[in-house]
């Protein structure tokens, strides 16, 4: 297998490797996974990948996750489905939530394991809930590491929280391994390389970035610190067995929403390429090892863009899955990556459904201002290849960016009328550190003083709704024009032209455009599914 550029492998004799191991054997790590009440029923690859590193050197490891714990209230998927954007499921009937609480169960978990090392994988949407739980391991002295999206790239704010002790900036495979084998053996912790270590005296270590992951030398996976429910996911209406198969890290595009590309600066700082691609046959080794122990029954194939990646290497992969795993399976994005010889390849592969980044309507601004330079003709072209292959399209859209108005909102509303899709989504944009539109926002003062208690302080109850807040207060539109319009947004984009002025009077957040927004989506499932009435998580947020 290919080396990272610039690295050399080193190689151990057995004595040197047993030796090791048993210098880690007993080192207990507890790994937290903080997330919102059944949202992103994804299992994540990131843990997983680094409770897998541990144990192949003799680490104990276990997980705390709180997806399955809620408090009855609507979840993610049920306020996506009140807006008409996810088709209804049975996932929450078959999966078995916990109603009592999460903190109980991370207490008496506590008492039991007694870690060494608690690590947790943080957001900014998910901070305040992991924090929960860091203090109450700190509380008992526990030492606690915190890495993931929001320490690298504000790990200046992270570092104020009490109960971290270390953080993790980029990729924690290494970082974490070195971190146990450091503690076990009672050996120095300042030279690891992407670790920030607090100090008593309140100065902070801050060790640069290591040498990059090489993925197709990671070993699979560790999903078996889930528990079976969590293999559950809804797609298309159906309630599917489904795992994630990291095939790339990072992506090549530049959109400035996101934070691929900061990640590629900071990366590239030190000589490296953050965008990396396993090997096709490493992918088809993997999905067949998911199969066996797993018992899987559809596939999503982890990537940013799924063809971002040179076309001699698709061309492998599709031969191989179509050959040797046919399972049903989807994908991301973009849509200028769409051809008809990839899409005959994907149908040969399999394919259950595509998700495509719109993202926005308006040619000008979407190539200025997200730096996503493709036109409205070269889109509506590439999903009409999807509508004639009779694939299933997910559409992705983003409203409220810096400076965005009501008309160009409606831009994006008007290409969605023009292409065929099976699901809409609409999200508001979330102004994320480390991103450039972060930037803009912040030099023109549209982050409210308390921006990051908006973002980030979302207690279990009300998680559901992260995606759904409108954060930046512009002169060009206002937050309650921006939540009528994504409520909307579906019923705009779906229903004959004559609708739109009640549609307008549904945006409204009174009892009147309530009972309209109810009456147009009964109406809109009838259409669509020849079902009338909506499912009472739906009324209920509705009528909230």
């Amino acid at each position: 297998m290919l080396e990272p550029s610039g690295t050399k492998k080193s190689e151990k004799d057995p004595e040197e490797q047993n030796a090791e191991k048993k210098s880690c054997s007993g080192f207990k790590v507890l790994l937290i996974y903080p997330n919102f009440p059944l949202a992103n029923l994804l299992l994540p690859a990131g843990v997983s990948i680094i409770s897998a590193v541990l144990k192949k050197h003799d680490i104990d490891v276990r997980l705390f996750d709180t997806t399955l714990y809620t408090d009855g209230t609507a979840t993610f998927d049920d306020v996506r489905t009140s807006l008409l954007q996810l088709k209804q499921s049975k996932v929450n009937t078959s999966v078995a939530k916990k109603l009592h609480s999460p903190m109980d169960d991370f207490k008496k978990l506590l008492d039991e394991y007694q870690p060494d090392l608690v690590g947790v994988s943080l957001l900014a949407d998910t901070f305040s809930i992991g924090v929960q739980y860091t203090r109450e391991a700190h509380q008992r002295g526990i030492p606690v590491i915190a890495g993931g999206v929001y320490p690298t790239f504000s790990p200046e704010e992270v570092a104020i929280e009490e109960s971290i002790d270390f953080l993790c900036l980029g990729e924690g495979e290494n970082t974490m391994l070195d971190l146990c084998k450091a503690l076990a053996s009672g050996e120095s912790y300042e030279h690891i390389p992407n670790l920030w270590i607090k100090q008593a005296d309140g100065n902070i270590i801050k060790n640069p970035l290591g040498p990059l992951m090489n993925m197709n030398d990671l070993p699979y996976a560790d999903y078996s610190l889930f528990e079976k429910d969590r293999f559950f996911r809804p797609m298309q209406g159906q309630v599917l067995r489904m795992l994630p198969i990291e095939l790339q890290r990072g992506c090549p595009y530049q959109c400035t929403f996101c934070e691929d590309p900061s990640l590629n600066v900071i990366y590239r700082e030190t000589d490296q390429n953050y965008h990396r691609i396993k090997s096709p046959q490493r992918v088809i080794d993997e999905i067949k090892y998911f199969i066996e122990k797993y018992e899987v029954n559809y596939v999503y194939f982890n990537a940013e863009t799924f063809f971002a990646m040179p076309p001699k290497n698709f061309q492998q992969l599709a031969e191989l899955y179509t050959k040797e795993i046919h399972l049903p399976f989807w994908i991301q994005t973009r849509p200028e990556t769409i051809t008809e010889e990839r899409v005959k390849m994907l149908k040969d592969m399999n394919i259950s459904n595509i998700n495509i980044g719109l993202e926005h309507g308006n040619e000008e601004f979407r190539s200025k201002v997200l730096k996503r330079r493709m036109s409205n003709t070269r889109i509506i072209g590439s999903l009409k290849i999807l509508e004639e292959a009779d694939i299933p399209v997910t559409v992705n859209n983003i409203m409220g960016y810096p400076d965005e108005t009501r008309e160009l909102i409606f831009d994006t509303i008007e290409l969605n009328r023009t292409v065929k899709s099976a699901t809409i989504n609409a999200y508001l944009y979330n102004p994320y550190k480390g991103t450039e539109l972060y930037d803009v926002a912040y030099k023109k003062g549209y982050l409210p003083e308390d921006s990051d208690e908006k973002i980030e302080d979302i207690s279990l109850s009300t998680s559901a709704f992260a995606y759904f807040k409108a954060i930046l207060k512009m002169p060009t539109i206002s937050r309650e024009e921006l939540l009528g319009l994504q409520k909307t947004f579906v019923l705009y984009a779906k229903l004959p032209r004559h609708e739109f002025p009640r549609i307008k009077i549904a945006e409204q957040n009174n009892a009147v455009g309530k009972q309209t927004f109810e009456d147009l989506s009964n109406e809109y499932a009838e259409i669509i599914t020849g079902k009338k009435n909506l499912p009472a998580p739906v009324l209920e947020y509705l009528t909230a």
